[in-house]
């Protein structure tokens, strides 16, 4: 009898087993999965390309800094240089030979691991597809391998600012063979690309395998608005997790918002009015001194700004190293009366022999600017010089601006790396990216020298003279140097703002 109870016993263990089991599965059946946590980030700003070689403007950078990584990075919220992809580096005694040591065990999107090798093929490839950015790659001779994790970079001459020059999207990797990187990129980011509707939204999903651990959200959806004013209703109805782009009449009422997290942080960006010194008017000093003195630049910065920017008075920010503070002695300050006098001497008495200029604007990329563009009009018809702005979509902006299709053009200037040597030579030098035409050979020799020198001191002596002369030739209108802000709903943890405008979702979080 015994045997036949265990049996019994046994078979209604095996039945109840059988029957939990199943109620466990049809349990799982109907309850939900826990939902996608998606980010939202609303912005007025239309990415142009998503490859590295090419991209030099902010919209895009944004989308890169997300899907790529650089040999170098920065500490949270500061321009301090930290490892990345790099994960350590070293240099000769002159800073012409640098080697990075690099992570092992990365992953491409597409699987590949990164090697040497492919930092050497994606340097090469951005030297050879010529984009915008690619002067700054100017400075390698040339890259080698020294074996399958170690990378050595051979300078033409001495660049102590090399690390610094790293951290910056051209030098995001790419896998070998690659093709279509402009609208198709494979970084080794926290998200890859899922989809882009050009002029509406970019979606972003999480890198499951990303070499730092997986991000925090699993889907970033940027938004593009046509306008600022869109963006804040959007933010403000909870439609958007980021706003991206806010414009200076609405940071105040948005600070005050108690549903609204704001951050904000002094930068390093400029923004200035830019001349085209091929062709006159622009090829005349005169001219050029008298279009700055005709500007108000306090009813800019306090009515039209309201306080969200300090002015600008020469080529460098005051918070980078090298910024001689006496440029705020000698810089340019609102006096119509001198403007009309240079005017005449330049030949153009109270505007007359003048064609009506153009002044090309993007208030896609910057909101504010088509409000400063008008006072900037209304303050040299006073002096009888007539502009017509012509406010382009972001695109169709850089299209103009890089083929130096343009009379006169406004414009920001997010620093590539953080070094005085950024502003000087992309912007001033005749071997620089050179948008305005500008040319002095005494400005040449002293940039070249200065990105060449070690000692500070010196350094800094340099940037004093290249501030001064450049300041004396007017090659620009200097404007203002805009505070950086970012929106934020309330339960939206995590996210830095960086002083160079690194946009990075990795570490943010919705709670």
């Amino acid at each position: 009898m015994a045997p036949k109870r265990v049996t019994v016993i046994i078979a209604v263990v095996i039945a109840i087993a059988i029957i939990v089991a199943i109620a466990i599965s049809f349990t799982k059946l109907f309850v939900p999965p826990q939902g996608e946590r998606i980010l939202i980030v609303g912005t007025t700003y239309d990415p142009k390309t998503l490859d590295p070689a090419l991209s030099y403007d902010i919209a895009s950078s944004i989308v890169i800094q997300n899907v790529y990584d650089t040999l170098i990075g920065y500490k949270p919220g500061t321009a301090e240089l930290a490892p990345k992809l790099a994960e350590r580096w070293e240099s000769n005694e002159n800073a012409t030979v640098w080697t990075f040591y690099l992570r092992r065990n990365v992953k491409f999107h597409d699987g590949s691991e990164l090697t040497a090798d492919i930092v050497k093929y994606s340097i090469e490839r951005a030297k050879q597809l010529q984009g915008p950015p690619a002067f700054l790659l100017d400075v390698i001779d040339r890259v080698e391998v020294v074996d399958r994790y170690t990378v050595r970079f051979v300078l033409k001459y001495p660049f102590s600012p090399f690390p610094s020059l790293a951290a910056f999207t051209i030098f995001s990797p790419v896998p070998l063979n690659a093709t279509n990187l402009e609208e198709k990129p494979i970084g080794t980011g926290p998200f890859k690309l899922d989809t882009w509707k050009k002029g509406e939204q970019i979606v972003l999903v999480a890198n499951k395998n990303y070499w730092r651990g997986p991000p925090k959200v699993d889907k970033v959806i940027i938004r593009i608005y046509p306008d600022p004013s869109t963006l804040r209703v959007a933010l403000e109805k909870g439609e958007v997790d980021i706003a991206l782009g806010i414009q200076p009449q609405d940071i105040e009422p948005l600070s005050k918002n108690p549903n609204i997290k704001m951050v904000s942080i002094e930068g390093v960006v400029i923004e200035w009015l830019g001349m085209n010194l091929r062709k006159e008017p622009f090829n005349n000093t005169l001219f050029r001194k008298a279009v700055n003195y005709a500007i108000d630049y306090n009813y800019i910065l306090n009515v039209v700004l309201r306080g969200t920017a300090k002015r600008l008075y020469g080529p460098l920010p005051p918070a980078v190293f090298g910024y001689d503070p006496e440029v705020e002695r000698y810089g340019y300050n609102y006096n119509p009366e001198l403007a009309k006098k240079l005017l005449a001497e330049a030949g153009y008495p109270e505007g007359k022999g003048l064609r009506e200029l153009e002044l090309i604007i993007s208030s896609a990329e910057r909101a504010e600017r088509k409000d400063v563009a008008a006072i900037i009009q209304r303050n040299l018809k006073e002096i009888g010089v007539n502009v017509r702005i012509v406010d382009l979509d972001w695109p169709s902006f850089l299209d103009r601006l890089f083929n130096h299709n343009f009379d006169m053009y406004m414009v920001d200037w997010f620093p590539d790396y953080v070094d005085p040597d950024d502003w000087i030579v992309p912007l001033f030098a005749s071997y620089g990216l050179n948008l305005d035409g500008y040319n002095n050979t005494q400005v040449d020799g002293l940039a070249l020298k200065a990105r060449q020198t070690a000692d500070l001191q010196v350094r800094a002596a340099l940037y004093k003279q290249l501030q001064k002369t450049i300041v004396d030739d007017a090659p620009w209108i200097f404007l203002y140097v805009p505070k950086l802000y970012a929106f934020m709903q309330k339960n939206v943890e995590g996210f830095v703002l960086y002083p160079v405008y690194y946009i990075d979702f990795y570490p943010v979080e919705k709670r």
